[in-house]
Protein backbone atom coordinates (compact mmCIF):
# COMPACT_ATOMS: atom_id res chain seq x y z
CA UNK A 1 0.00 0.00 0.00
CA UNK A 2 1.48 3.35 -1.30
CA UNK A 3 0.21 6.28 0.61
CA UNK A 4 1.38 9.83 -0.10
CA UNK A 5 0.37 13.05 0.87
CA UNK A 6 -2.83 11.46 2.67
CA UNK A 7 -3.88 10.33 -0.58
CA UNK A 8 -3.71 6.50 -1.91
CA UNK A 9 -2.42 5.64 -5.38
CA UNK A 10 -1.86 1.70 -5.26
CA UNK A 11 -4.69 0.33 -2.50
CA UNK A 12 -4.47 -3.14 -3.99
CA UNK A 13 -3.12 -5.41 -6.46
CA UNK A 14 -5.56 -6.93 -9.02
CA UNK A 15 -4.44 -10.27 -7.96
CA UNK A 16 -5.62 -9.91 -4.17
CA UNK A 17 -7.87 -12.69 -3.51
CA UNK A 18 -11.04 -12.18 -1.68
CA UNK A 19 -12.54 -14.56 0.65
CA UNK A 20 -15.68 -16.79 -0.83
CA UNK A 21 -18.97 -15.53 -0.99
CA UNK A 22 -21.27 -16.55 1.54
CA UNK A 23 -23.61 -17.76 -1.02
CA UNK A 24 -25.94 -20.51 1.41
CA UNK A 25 -26.17 -18.04 4.40
CA UNK A 26 -26.73 -14.42 2.09
CA UNK A 27 -29.23 -16.14 0.41
CA UNK A 28 -31.13 -17.56 3.10
CA UNK A 29 -31.15 -14.39 4.56
CA UNK A 30 -32.67 -12.69 1.23
CA UNK A 31 -35.32 -15.46 0.85
CA UNK A 32 -36.60 -14.93 3.98
CA UNK A 33 -36.52 -11.35 3.82
CA UNK A 34 -37.83 -11.42 0.64
CA UNK A 35 -40.60 -13.87 2.10
CA UNK A 36 -41.81 -11.65 4.24
CA UNK A 37 -41.86 -8.61 2.55
CA UNK A 38 -43.83 -10.68 -0.12
CA UNK A 39 -46.42 -11.76 2.18
CA UNK A 40 -47.35 -8.15 2.95
CA UNK A 41 -46.69 -6.20 -0.45
CA UNK A 42 -50.68 -5.86 -1.11
CA UNK A 43 -51.65 -4.95 2.72
CA UNK A 44 -51.34 -1.31 2.43
CA UNK A 45 -54.21 0.38 0.02
CA UNK A 46 -52.69 1.82 -3.18
CA UNK A 47 -50.86 5.16 -2.11
CA UNK A 48 -51.45 8.84 -3.77
CA UNK A 49 -47.74 8.34 -5.27
CA UNK A 50 -48.68 5.22 -6.95
CA UNK A 51 -51.75 6.48 -8.41
CA UNK A 52 -49.54 9.49 -9.85
CA UNK A 53 -46.98 6.73 -11.42
CA UNK A 54 -50.00 5.05 -12.69
CA UNK A 55 -51.48 7.86 -14.42
CA UNK A 56 -47.71 9.36 -15.73
CA UNK A 57 -47.78 5.78 -17.01
CA UNK A 58 -50.13 7.18 -19.03
CA UNK A 59 -48.77 9.70 -20.25
CA UNK A 60 -45.11 8.96 -21.22
CA UNK A 61 -42.65 11.48 -21.41
CA UNK A 62 -38.71 11.73 -21.60
CA UNK A 63 -39.19 13.58 -18.33
CA UNK A 64 -41.58 14.74 -15.33
CA UNK A 65 -41.85 17.90 -13.30
CA UNK A 66 -40.51 16.36 -10.22
CA UNK A 67 -38.57 12.99 -11.32
CA UNK A 68 -37.75 10.68 -14.09
CA UNK A 69 -39.62 8.27 -16.69
CA UNK A 70 -38.71 4.92 -14.88
CA UNK A 71 -40.48 4.61 -12.39
CA UNK A 72 -43.66 5.78 -14.33
CA UNK A 73 -42.27 3.36 -16.97
CA UNK A 74 -42.31 0.50 -14.84
CA UNK A 75 -46.13 1.08 -12.98
CA UNK A 76 -47.17 1.29 -17.09
CA UNK A 77 -46.13 -2.30 -17.42
CA UNK A 78 -47.26 -3.51 -14.22
CA UNK A 79 -50.82 -2.23 -15.42
CA UNK A 80 -50.15 -3.58 -18.58
CA UNK A 81 -49.71 -7.15 -17.44
CA UNK A 82 -51.57 -7.29 -14.33
CA UNK A 83 -53.85 -4.18 -14.66
CA UNK A 84 -55.16 -3.40 -10.81
CA UNK A 85 -52.55 -5.51 -9.07
CA UNK A 86 -50.40 -3.67 -6.19
CA UNK A 87 -48.07 -6.99 -6.17
CA UNK A 88 -47.41 -6.75 -9.63
CA UNK A 89 -47.19 -2.67 -9.36
CA UNK A 90 -44.52 -3.06 -6.40
CA UNK A 91 -42.73 -5.80 -6.90
CA UNK A 92 -39.87 -3.42 -8.70
CA UNK A 93 -39.61 -1.81 -4.96
CA UNK A 94 -39.01 -5.76 -3.32
CA UNK A 95 -36.84 -7.08 -5.99
CA UNK A 96 -34.49 -3.95 -5.68
CA UNK A 97 -34.59 -4.19 -2.18
CA UNK A 98 -33.77 -7.86 -2.21
CA UNK A 99 -30.84 -6.42 -4.09
CA UNK A 100 -29.77 -4.03 -1.59
CA UNK A 101 -29.59 -6.97 1.02
CA UNK A 102 -27.09 -8.63 -1.37
CA UNK A 103 -24.97 -5.84 -1.97
CA UNK A 104 -24.41 -5.32 1.45
CA UNK A 105 -22.96 -9.03 1.43
CA UNK A 106 -21.07 -8.09 -1.74
CA UNK A 107 -19.38 -4.89 -0.26
CA UNK A 108 -18.52 -6.72 2.64
CA UNK A 109 -16.70 -9.39 0.58
CA UNK A 110 -15.32 -6.23 -1.08
CA UNK A 111 -13.99 -4.86 2.21
CA UNK A 112 -12.16 -8.84 2.56
CA UNK A 113 -15.06 -9.64 5.08
CA UNK A 114 -15.43 -13.59 5.34
CA UNK A 115 -18.90 -15.38 5.62
CA UNK A 116 -19.71 -13.89 9.21
CA UNK A 117 -19.26 -10.22 7.88
CA UNK A 118 -21.00 -10.97 4.46
CA UNK A 119 -23.78 -12.43 6.43
CA UNK A 120 -24.17 -10.11 9.26
CA UNK A 121 -24.05 -7.03 6.51
CA UNK A 122 -26.84 -8.73 4.88
CA UNK A 123 -28.75 -9.42 8.04
CA UNK A 124 -28.26 -5.41 9.43
CA UNK A 125 -29.91 -4.29 6.16
CA UNK A 126 -32.68 -6.51 6.03
CA UNK A 127 -33.82 -6.37 9.21
CA UNK A 128 -33.57 -1.93 9.07
CA UNK A 129 -36.64 -0.19 9.13
CA UNK A 130 -36.34 1.35 5.49
CA UNK A 131 -35.64 -2.26 4.04
CA UNK A 132 -39.42 -2.39 5.26
CA UNK A 133 -40.40 0.82 3.78
CA UNK A 134 -38.28 0.19 0.89
CA UNK A 135 -40.15 -2.92 -0.34
CA UNK A 136 -43.77 -2.21 0.57
CA UNK A 137 -44.52 0.33 -2.04
CA UNK A 138 -43.42 1.75 -5.48
CA UNK A 139 -41.51 4.75 -5.02
CA UNK A 140 -38.06 6.49 -6.60
CA UNK A 141 -36.41 5.90 -3.71
CA UNK A 142 -37.30 2.55 -3.61
CA UNK A 143 -34.63 2.21 -6.82
CA UNK A 144 -32.31 5.51 -6.40
CA UNK A 145 -31.09 3.65 -2.63
CA UNK A 146 -30.32 0.53 -4.67
CA UNK A 147 -28.87 2.03 -7.45
CA UNK A 148 -26.63 4.60 -5.55
CA UNK A 149 -25.09 1.28 -3.40
CA UNK A 150 -24.48 -0.13 -6.39
CA UNK A 151 -22.60 2.40 -8.26
CA UNK A 152 -20.41 2.66 -5.08
CA UNK A 153 -19.64 -1.19 -5.03
CA UNK A 154 -18.53 -0.55 -8.52
CA UNK A 155 -16.05 1.81 -7.81
CA UNK A 156 -14.96 0.12 -4.43
CA UNK A 157 -14.18 -2.99 -6.96
CA UNK A 158 -12.47 -1.18 -9.26
CA UNK A 159 -9.99 0.22 -7.15
CA UNK A 160 -9.16 -3.49 -6.31
CA UNK A 161 -9.27 -4.89 -9.65
CA UNK A 162 -8.65 -1.97 -12.12
CA UNK A 163 -10.97 -3.46 -14.43
CA UNK A 164 -12.03 -0.60 -16.74
CA UNK A 165 -15.36 -1.88 -17.64
CA UNK A 166 -16.53 -1.37 -14.09
CA UNK A 167 -16.04 2.08 -14.38
CA UNK A 168 -18.33 2.20 -17.84
CA UNK A 169 -20.57 0.09 -15.59
CA UNK A 170 -20.54 2.43 -13.09
CA UNK A 171 -21.95 5.19 -15.58
CA UNK A 172 -24.10 3.17 -16.73
CA UNK A 173 -25.64 2.62 -12.99
CA UNK A 174 -25.60 6.60 -12.98
CA UNK A 175 -27.65 6.94 -15.94
CA UNK A 176 -30.19 4.59 -15.12
CA UNK A 177 -30.45 5.80 -11.45
CA UNK A 178 -30.71 9.46 -13.59
CA UNK A 179 -33.73 8.01 -15.46
CA UNK A 180 -35.25 7.48 -11.32
CA UNK A 181 -34.18 10.64 -8.86
CA UNK A 182 -32.13 13.88 -10.46
CA UNK A 183 -29.52 13.32 -7.35
CA UNK A 184 -27.37 11.13 -9.09
CA UNK A 185 -25.27 14.04 -10.85
CA UNK A 186 -24.05 15.44 -7.65
CA UNK A 187 -23.28 12.24 -6.28
CA UNK A 188 -21.18 11.54 -9.17
CA UNK A 189 -19.46 15.56 -9.11
CA UNK A 190 -19.13 14.68 -5.60
CA UNK A 191 -17.43 11.38 -5.95
CA UNK A 192 -15.04 12.58 -8.57
CA UNK A 193 -14.16 15.38 -6.09
CA UNK A 194 -13.30 12.49 -3.59
CA UNK A 195 -11.10 10.70 -6.13
CA UNK A 196 -9.39 14.25 -6.39
CA UNK A 197 -8.83 14.76 -2.62
CA UNK A 198 -8.08 11.08 -1.39
CA UNK A 199 -7.16 9.35 -4.79
CA UNK A 200 -6.83 7.15 -6.58
CA UNK A 201 -6.27 10.19 -8.84
CA UNK A 202 -5.60 7.58 -11.41
CA UNK A 203 -9.20 6.43 -11.65
CA UNK A 204 -10.11 10.43 -13.29
CA UNK A 205 -7.07 9.36 -15.64
CA UNK A 206 -9.05 6.37 -17.40
CA UNK A 207 -10.27 7.17 -20.40
CA UNK A 208 -13.05 4.62 -19.01
CA UNK A 209 -14.16 6.95 -16.05
CA UNK A 210 -15.17 10.12 -19.15
CA UNK A 211 -16.78 7.09 -21.01
CA UNK A 212 -19.17 6.27 -18.10
CA UNK A 213 -19.52 10.29 -17.22
CA UNK A 214 -20.39 10.57 -21.29
CA UNK A 215 -23.38 7.64 -20.91
CA UNK A 216 -24.47 9.80 -17.75
CA UNK A 217 -24.48 13.15 -19.27
CA UNK A 218 -26.20 11.33 -22.73
CA UNK A 219 -28.67 10.10 -20.83
CA UNK A 220 -29.52 13.74 -19.05
CA UNK A 221 -29.48 15.53 -22.54
CA UNK A 222 -33.41 14.63 -23.07
CA UNK A 223 -34.13 14.90 -19.45
CA UNK A 224 -32.39 18.69 -19.52
CA UNK A 225 -34.15 19.75 -23.23
CA UNK A 226 -37.63 18.95 -21.46
CA UNK A 227 -36.86 20.93 -18.39
CA UNK A 228 -35.81 23.88 -20.48
CA UNK A 229 -38.86 23.73 -22.00
CA UNK A 230 -40.96 24.04 -19.36
CA UNK A 231 -39.46 26.39 -17.39
CA UNK A 232 -37.11 24.43 -15.09
CA UNK A 233 -39.99 22.80 -12.07
CA UNK A 234 -37.09 20.63 -11.03
CA UNK A 235 -35.36 23.57 -9.64
CA UNK A 236 -38.39 24.21 -7.45
CA UNK A 237 -38.57 21.01 -5.63
CA UNK A 238 -35.39 20.96 -3.61
CA UNK A 239 -36.87 23.84 -1.35
CA UNK A 240 -40.78 22.32 -1.51
CA UNK A 241 -39.31 18.95 -0.25
CA UNK A 242 -37.57 20.34 2.32
CA UNK A 243 -40.27 22.20 3.56
CA UNK A 244 -42.36 19.27 3.27
CA UNK A 245 -40.22 17.21 5.38
CA UNK A 246 -39.56 20.18 8.17
CA UNK A 247 -44.08 19.89 8.14
CA UNK A 248 -43.70 16.59 8.77
CA UNK A 249 -41.07 16.33 11.72
CA UNK A 250 -39.13 19.73 11.53
CA UNK A 251 -35.38 19.89 11.86
CA UNK A 252 -34.80 19.08 15.33
CA UNK A 253 -36.86 16.05 14.94
CA UNK A 254 -34.25 14.92 12.55
CA UNK A 255 -32.59 12.74 14.59
CA UNK A 256 -35.90 10.62 15.47
CA UNK A 257 -36.47 10.21 11.66
CA UNK A 258 -32.68 8.72 11.38
CA UNK A 259 -33.63 6.72 14.68
CA UNK A 260 -36.72 5.21 12.53
CA UNK A 261 -35.47 4.11 9.47
CA UNK A 262 -31.89 2.94 10.85
CA UNK A 263 -33.77 0.97 13.86
CA UNK A 264 -31.34 -0.74 16.23
CA UNK A 265 -29.32 -1.25 13.22
CA UNK A 266 -28.27 2.11 13.54
CA UNK A 267 -25.33 0.93 15.50
CA UNK A 268 -23.83 -1.00 12.95
CA UNK A 269 -23.56 2.36 10.63
CA UNK A 270 -22.03 4.69 13.30
CA UNK A 271 -19.66 1.70 13.66
CA UNK A 272 -19.17 1.65 9.92
CA UNK A 273 -18.20 5.67 10.21
CA UNK A 274 -15.73 5.22 12.45
CA UNK A 275 -14.39 1.95 10.56
CA UNK A 276 -14.15 3.66 7.52
CA UNK A 277 -12.31 6.84 9.47
CA UNK A 278 -9.93 4.43 11.79
CA UNK A 279 -9.03 1.03 10.01
CA UNK A 280 -6.54 1.33 7.98
CA UNK A 281 -8.17 -1.60 5.29
CA UNK A 282 -10.80 0.96 4.25
CA UNK A 283 -8.29 4.06 3.65
CA UNK A 284 -8.27 3.53 -0.18
CA UNK A 285 -11.71 4.14 0.05
CA UNK A 286 -12.03 7.60 1.54
CA UNK A 287 -12.87 9.46 -1.83
CA UNK A 288 -16.69 7.54 -0.66
CA UNK A 289 -16.35 10.34 2.27
CA UNK A 290 -17.32 13.67 0.68
CA UNK A 291 -20.90 11.52 -0.77
CA UNK A 292 -22.06 10.14 2.73
CA UNK A 293 -21.08 13.54 4.26
CA UNK A 294 -23.28 15.15 1.95
CA UNK A 295 -26.22 12.89 2.35
CA UNK A 296 -25.62 13.15 6.20
CA UNK A 297 -25.44 17.12 6.15
CA UNK A 298 -28.45 17.37 3.67
CA UNK A 299 -30.56 15.58 5.98
CA UNK A 300 -29.14 16.59 9.37
CA UNK A 301 -29.01 20.60 8.19
CA UNK A 302 -31.20 21.01 5.66
CA UNK A 303 -33.94 18.56 6.83
CA UNK A 304 -34.09 16.72 3.55
CA UNK A 305 -35.97 13.11 3.95
CA UNK A 306 -33.92 10.43 5.88
CA UNK A 307 -33.74 7.91 2.70
CA UNK A 308 -31.23 10.88 0.84
CA UNK A 309 -28.53 9.49 2.90
CA UNK A 310 -29.83 5.81 2.73
CA UNK A 311 -27.28 4.85 -0.69
CA UNK A 312 -24.65 4.62 2.13
CA UNK A 313 -26.28 2.33 4.00
CA UNK A 314 -25.34 -1.03 2.58
CA UNK A 315 -21.85 0.22 2.20
CA UNK A 316 -21.92 1.53 6.07
CA UNK A 317 -23.22 -1.99 7.15
CA UNK A 318 -20.42 -3.95 5.11
CA UNK A 319 -17.75 -1.66 6.55
CA UNK A 320 -18.69 -2.09 10.41
CA UNK A 321 -19.18 -6.41 9.88
CA UNK A 322 -16.01 -6.08 8.46
CA UNK A 323 -14.57 -3.92 11.27
CA UNK A 324 -16.31 -6.42 13.70
CA UNK A 325 -15.14 -9.49 12.28
CA UNK A 326 -11.65 -8.24 12.50
CA UNK A 327 -11.50 -7.48 15.86
CA UNK A 328 -13.38 -10.75 16.76
CA UNK A 329 -16.01 -11.74 18.40
CA UNK A 330 -15.65 -12.60 22.22
CA UNK A 331 -18.22 -14.19 24.24
CA UNK A 332 -19.70 -10.79 25.40
CA UNK A 333 -19.26 -8.92 21.97
CA UNK A 334 -21.16 -12.25 20.81
CA UNK A 335 -24.01 -12.02 23.45
CA UNK A 336 -24.14 -8.37 22.85
CA UNK A 337 -24.77 -9.08 19.12
CA UNK A 338 -27.11 -11.70 19.41
CA UNK A 339 -29.39 -9.39 22.07
CA UNK A 340 -28.94 -6.32 18.96
CA UNK A 341 -29.53 -9.07 16.08
CA UNK A 342 -32.56 -10.19 18.07
CA UNK A 343 -34.00 -6.65 18.66
CA UNK A 344 -33.42 -5.50 14.84
CA UNK A 345 -35.65 -8.56 13.95
CA UNK A 346 -38.13 -8.06 15.84
CA UNK A 347 -38.21 -4.21 14.88
CA UNK A 348 -38.44 -5.51 11.39
CA UNK A 349 -40.96 -8.70 11.79
CA UNK A 350 -43.39 -6.29 13.74
CA UNK A 351 -43.11 -3.40 11.66
CA UNK A 352 -43.92 -6.47 8.61
CA UNK A 353 -47.07 -8.27 10.73
CA UNK A 354 -48.89 -5.25 12.66
CA UNK A 355 -48.74 -2.35 10.21
CA UNK A 356 -50.50 -1.12 8.72
CA UNK A 357 -53.62 -1.17 11.49
CA UNK A 358 -56.74 -1.91 10.37
CA UNK A 359 -58.81 1.65 9.79
CA UNK A 360 -61.67 0.40 12.49
CA UNK A 361 -58.04 1.50 15.16
CA UNK A 362 -57.95 5.12 14.08
CA UNK A 363 -59.44 6.96 17.11
CA UNK A 364 -57.47 10.61 16.11
CA UNK A 365 -58.68 12.84 13.36
CA UNK A 366 -55.57 13.37 11.13
CA UNK A 367 -55.69 17.48 11.59
CA UNK A 368 -51.92 18.58 10.73
CA UNK A 369 -49.31 18.08 8.25
CA UNK A 370 -47.49 16.18 10.60
CA UNK A 371 -49.14 13.61 11.32
CA UNK A 372 -49.85 12.50 7.51
CA UNK A 373 -46.56 10.54 7.38
CA UNK A 374 -47.21 8.61 10.63
CA UNK A 375 -51.10 8.10 9.89
CA UNK A 376 -49.75 6.95 6.24
CA UNK A 377 -47.18 4.38 8.07
CA UNK A 378 -49.64 3.24 10.65
CA UNK A 379 -52.98 2.89 8.40
CA UNK A 380 -51.84 3.61 5.08
CA UNK A 381 -53.92 5.35 3.09
CA UNK A 382 -57.11 5.61 2.23
CA UNK A 383 -60.30 7.51 1.05
CA UNK A 384 -60.16 6.53 -2.96
CA UNK A 385 -63.27 5.28 -3.15
CA UNK A 386 -65.19 7.66 -1.05
CA UNK A 387 -63.40 10.38 -3.26
CA UNK A 388 -64.55 8.31 -6.39
CA UNK A 389 -67.82 7.85 -5.49
CA UNK A 390 -69.01 11.49 -4.36
CA UNK A 391 -67.50 12.91 -7.53
CA UNK A 392 -69.16 10.02 -9.54
CA UNK A 393 -72.39 10.84 -8.21
CA UNK A 394 -72.34 14.71 -8.48
CA UNK A 395 -71.13 14.24 -12.22
CA UNK A 396 -74.57 12.13 -12.86
CA UNK A 397 -76.11 15.12 -11.61
CA UNK A 398 -75.52 17.74 -13.70
CA UNK A 399 -77.38 17.94 -16.51
CA UNK A 400 -76.68 16.07 -19.46
CA UNK A 401 -76.44 19.54 -21.99
CA UNK A 402 -73.35 20.86 -19.82
CA UNK A 403 -71.91 17.25 -19.33
CA UNK A 404 -70.67 17.32 -23.06
CA UNK A 405 -68.04 19.99 -22.81
CA UNK A 406 -67.51 19.31 -19.45
CA UNK A 407 -63.79 18.05 -17.93
CA UNK A 408 -62.45 17.56 -14.06
CA UNK A 409 -59.90 19.31 -12.36
CA UNK A 410 -58.23 18.96 -9.14
CA UNK A 411 -56.39 21.12 -7.02
CA UNK A 412 -54.07 18.41 -5.66
CA UNK A 413 -52.33 15.25 -7.71
CA UNK A 414 -53.18 12.68 -5.80
CA UNK A 415 -56.73 13.79 -6.36
CA UNK A 416 -56.34 13.75 -10.06
CA UNK A 417 -54.74 10.11 -10.17
CA UNK A 418 -57.61 8.80 -8.04
CA UNK A 419 -60.31 9.69 -10.36
CA UNK A 420 -58.15 9.07 -13.49
CA UNK A 421 -57.75 5.29 -12.14
CA UNK A 422 -60.95 4.70 -10.27
CA UNK A 423 -62.72 6.94 -12.62
CA UNK A 424 -63.65 5.36 -16.13
CA UNK A 425 -65.31 2.55 -14.59
CA UNK A 426 -67.81 4.82 -13.01
CA UNK A 427 -68.38 7.33 -16.50
CA UNK A 428 -65.89 10.08 -15.69
CA UNK A 429 -64.74 12.51 -18.02
CA UNK A 430 -60.67 13.18 -18.76
CA UNK A 431 -59.40 14.39 -15.35
CA UNK A 432 -56.54 17.63 -15.39
CA UNK A 433 -54.85 18.55 -12.10
CA UNK A 434 -52.40 22.05 -12.22
CA UNK A 435 -50.43 20.59 -9.19
CA UNK A 436 -47.28 18.90 -9.08
CA UNK A 437 -46.59 16.58 -12.49
CA UNK A 438 -49.60 16.48 -13.51
CA UNK A 439 -49.96 20.04 -14.45
CA UNK A 440 -47.34 18.99 -17.60
CA UNK A 441 -49.45 16.00 -18.42
CA UNK A 442 -52.32 18.02 -20.19
CA UNK A 443 -53.87 21.28 -20.82
CA UNK A 444 -58.25 21.11 -20.45
CA UNK A 445 -59.03 22.14 -24.37
CA UNK A 446 -60.24 25.57 -24.80
CA UNK A 447 -63.68 24.08 -25.13
CA UNK A 448 -63.82 22.68 -21.87
CA UNK A 449 -66.21 25.36 -20.49
CA UNK A 450 -67.81 23.84 -17.85
CA UNK A 451 -65.49 21.85 -14.89
CA UNK A 452 -66.41 20.10 -11.80
CA UNK A 453 -63.39 21.01 -9.63
CA UNK A 454 -62.34 19.13 -7.06
CA UNK A 455 -60.51 20.81 -3.97
CA UNK A 456 -59.80 22.05 -0.72
CA UNK A 457 -59.87 25.61 -1.68
CA UNK A 458 -62.23 27.45 -3.70
CA UNK A 459 -62.23 27.12 -7.27
CA UNK A 460 -61.09 30.60 -7.80
CA UNK A 461 -58.21 30.62 -5.03
CA UNK A 462 -56.90 26.76 -6.33
CA UNK A 463 -57.10 27.61 -10.03
CA UNK A 464 -55.89 31.33 -10.16
CA UNK A 465 -58.96 32.38 -12.49
CA UNK A 466 -62.81 33.95 -12.21
CA UNK A 467 -65.53 31.81 -13.27
CA UNK A 468 -68.56 33.56 -14.74
CA UNK A 469 -70.81 31.23 -12.22
CA UNK A 470 -69.69 28.76 -9.17
CA UNK A 471 -72.04 26.16 -8.06
CA UNK A 472 -71.27 24.12 -4.50
CA UNK A 473 -72.41 20.96 -5.01
CA UNK A 474 -71.21 18.89 -2.09
CA UNK A 475 -68.85 18.15 0.95
CA UNK A 476 -66.76 15.05 0.80
CA UNK A 477 -65.76 15.64 4.62
CA UNK A 478 -65.52 11.91 7.00
CA UNK A 479 -64.44 13.12 10.55
CA UNK A 480 -61.38 10.38 10.28
CA UNK A 481 -60.91 10.66 6.39
CA UNK A 482 -57.08 11.28 4.99
CA UNK A 483 -57.10 15.20 4.45
CA UNK A 484 -57.30 15.99 1.21
CA UNK A 485 -58.99 12.58 -0.58
CA UNK A 486 -62.10 11.85 1.48
CA UNK A 487 -61.89 15.22 4.62
CA UNK A 488 -62.01 18.80 4.09
CA UNK A 489 -63.21 18.27 0.08
CA UNK A 490 -65.77 20.29 -1.64
CA UNK A 491 -66.71 19.21 -5.50
CA UNK A 492 -67.97 22.87 -7.31
CA UNK A 493 -69.61 23.33 -10.61
CA UNK A 494 -68.03 26.06 -12.45
CA UNK A 495 -68.48 27.53 -15.97
CA UNK A 496 -67.14 30.46 -18.22
CA UNK A 497 -63.51 31.06 -17.04
CA UNK A 498 -62.33 34.18 -17.36
CA UNK A 499 -60.22 33.12 -20.42
CA UNK A 500 -59.15 29.84 -22.43
CA UNK A 501 -57.38 27.46 -20.94
CA UNK A 502 -54.79 27.11 -23.07
CA UNK A 503 -54.13 30.89 -21.69
CA UNK A 504 -54.67 29.87 -17.98
CA UNK A 505 -52.50 26.75 -17.27
CA UNK A 506 -49.17 28.05 -17.01
CA UNK A 507 -50.27 30.67 -14.57
CA UNK A 508 -52.17 27.79 -12.51
CA UNK A 509 -49.74 25.56 -12.55
CA UNK A 510 -48.36 24.94 -8.75
CA UNK A 511 -45.27 22.15 -7.61
CA UNK A 512 -46.80 22.67 -3.73
CA UNK A 513 -49.04 19.47 -2.43
CA UNK A 514 -52.18 20.90 -1.57
CA UNK A 515 -53.96 18.71 1.13
CA UNK A 516 -55.99 20.84 3.11
CA UNK A 517 -54.15 20.47 6.85
CA UNK A 518 -53.76 23.48 8.90
CA UNK A 519 -49.82 23.92 8.53
CA UNK A 520 -49.19 22.46 5.24
CA UNK A 521 -50.45 23.31 1.63
CA UNK A 522 -51.85 26.93 2.86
Amino acid sequence: MNVRSGTVDVPATPTTALPAFAWREVSIVAAVAATLFLVRIDRYRISGDELYFLAAGRHPSVSYADQGPLVPLLAALSDYLAPGSTVALRLPALLFTVLAIVLSAVMAREFGGGRLAQTVAAFAYATTPIAVMQSAMLSTFALDLTLTAALAWLLIRWVRTRDDYLLVAAGFVAAVDFQVKWLIPIIWAVLAVGVAVFGPREMLRRPAWWLGSGLLAATAVPILLWQHDNGWPQLAMGAIVRDEQLATAGLFAVPWSLIQVTGAGGLLLIIGMWAGLRAERFRPYYFLIPMIALGLGAVVLFGLRPYFVAGAFPGLFAAGAVYLADRGFTRRAAIVGGCFGGLTTAICVALVVIVPLPESALRQSTDDYSQIHSRSVLFGPSGWEDLNTAVAETYHRVPPQQREALVIVTQNYWQAAALDDFGPAAGLPAVFSPNRGYGYFGTPPDNATTVLYVGVDDPDTALRTHFAQTTLLTHIDEPLGFPGVNRGVAVWLCSGPSEPWSVLWPDTRQLRFIDGTSRHGK
